[in-house]
């Protein structure tokens, strides 16, 4: 048996605690992965608008690709952040069943939206 304070713990009740108190930390662990992608989102969301803004007041001959390229990055930056929801909310059911593990798929789509949007930005500025 442990003593931790007043209390003595036995050993059933140990591992209950300590796994109670792993399942809190990768809880948390989860919320700092999604709050990490949401800022991804809104940067990418925020990009989009500043290019969209300044290339559309600047009368560029190209002015409307990049108002498109904006706009393509501010809907890249809603579906990475519909998608990070989702993910968020399925990878906290699994943690509650006891099932670690996370989405492939939704894991590789929010790694394709940016290289997308960057080869677009790069085709545009290479055309220029």
């Amino acid at each position: 048996m442990t003593q931790t304070g007043p209390r003595s713990w036995s050993r059933d009740e140990l591992a209950r605690e300590r796994t109670a108190e792993a399942r809190r930390r990768t809880h948390l662990a989860n919320e700092r992965t999604y709050a990490a992608w949401i800022r991804t989102a809104l940067a990418l969301i925020a990009l989009g608008v500043a290019i969209a803004g300044y290339f559309h007041i600047a009368g560029n001959s190209r002015g409307e690709l990049f108002v498109a390229l904006g706009a393509a990055f501010s809907v890249g930056g809603a579906l990475m952040a519909a998608l990070a929801t989702y993910g968020y909310r399925r990878t906290s059911r699994s943690i509650e069943e006891g099932e670690y593990g996370g989405s492939a798929v939704v894991t590789v789509v929010l790694g394709v939206i940016p290289i997308v949007l960057g080869l677009l930005a790069l085709t545009l500025i290479v055309l220029r």
